[in-house]
């Protein structure tokens, strides 16, 4: 029996890969409200002229194209979302800008083929809610000087925290 393992891989490989089980899983990006993110996607050299695109995944599983490179001049788009491609390099770069908790969700960045999204890489946006007012931290030192006796502090940290 030990002889007919090897013939088996190549079918175990290919009920795994049907199933899904072997798909990339989406990159985690957490950000707050008003920042943005950056993503690289990879691609191989033979799709350096084709079209590249960044697309919001819906609930029914197909892709929303936000943005495209080269973008058509009949559309304008949302300047919200950028793409620079380095066709010499093999990848593109997707900006979001001013993100918001409705930006939530998973997104793909792809290639157009024949009027299908091939996907690169998923990735899934997490948008909070950023502070809506400054935090303050109240300091006392614990043997202040004779002219600072009793004062206290207050210090906003930095929003980085």
């Amino acid at each position: 029996m030990a002889w007919e393992a090897p013939h088996l891989l190549p079918l175990v490989l290919l009920v795994l890969l049907a199933s899904g089980s072997l798909e990339q899983q989406p990159l985690l990006l957490r950000r707050r409200e008003g920042e943005e993110i950056s993503v690289r996607c990879d691609y191989p050299p033979q799709n350096s002229s084709k079209t590249k695109t960044w697309c919001r995944v819906t609930p029914a599983g197909t892709c929303t194209s936000l943005v495209t490179h080269p973008r058509p001049l009949t559309q304008p788009g949302d300047p919200r979302y950028v793409i620079r491609d380095y066709p010499q390099s093999e990848y593109f770069i997707v900006t979001m800008t001013a993100l918001r908790g409705k930006d939530s969700g998973l997104y793909w960045c792809g290639i157009y083929e024949s009027s299908q999204i091939i996907h690169l890489r998923a990735i899934r946006l997490a948008v909070s809610q950023g502070e809506s007012f400054p935090l303050c931290v109240l300091l006392r030192f614990p043997e202040p000087q004779e002219a600072d006796a009793g004062k206290d502090l207050i210090r906003s940290p930095s929003p980085r925290g």
